[in-house]
């Protein structure tokens, strides 16, 4: 537990009034790739509804899609096409991979994080989509 100073001449509840004591921010709901297992390396932040595409090409901005309202993102970088090897995701959220660009060949779905995407996902990964409810 936390212990508070004693601040001679000030009470707690103006601190709080004022507003110079803060509850921590909730976490940001969306999933995280990782270069390397065990969260290592270089790593990269989706949100709800960011969909990365791991090829050359120009941010569409925002689209329509089917996982329900809102925009979709697409974000364009060739520099993690084959690259994922562990990813993480909080409560609420969903990460699918695809072996191929445009939803293409073998796909992995999870809502739980992995330190290891495992032998057959290592280093497969050229699509990604967080969706986050």
């Amino acid at each position: 537990m936390t212990r508070l100073m004693n601040l001679p001449g000030i009470a707690l509840g103006s601190l709080i009034a004022a507003g110079i004591f803060f509850a921590p921010a909730a976490a940001e709901a969306g999933c995280r790739i990782f270069q390397h297992r065990d969260y290592g390396g270089s790593g990269y932040t989706l949100g709800n509804l960011d969909r990365m595409k791991m090829v050359r090409g120009e941010s569409l901005g925002c689209t329509t899609n089917g996982h329900g309202g809102g925009c979709e993102s697409v974000i364009y970088d060739p520099s993690w096409n084959d690259q994922v090897s562990s990813f993480k995701v909080t409560r609420g959220c969903t990460l699918t991979l695809w072996q191929h660009v445009n939803q293409g060949g073998a796909r992995f779905r999870s809502s739980r994080s992995y330190t290891y995407v495992g032998s057959g996902w290592n280093d497969e990964a050229s699509e990604a989509l967080c969706v986050c409810r």
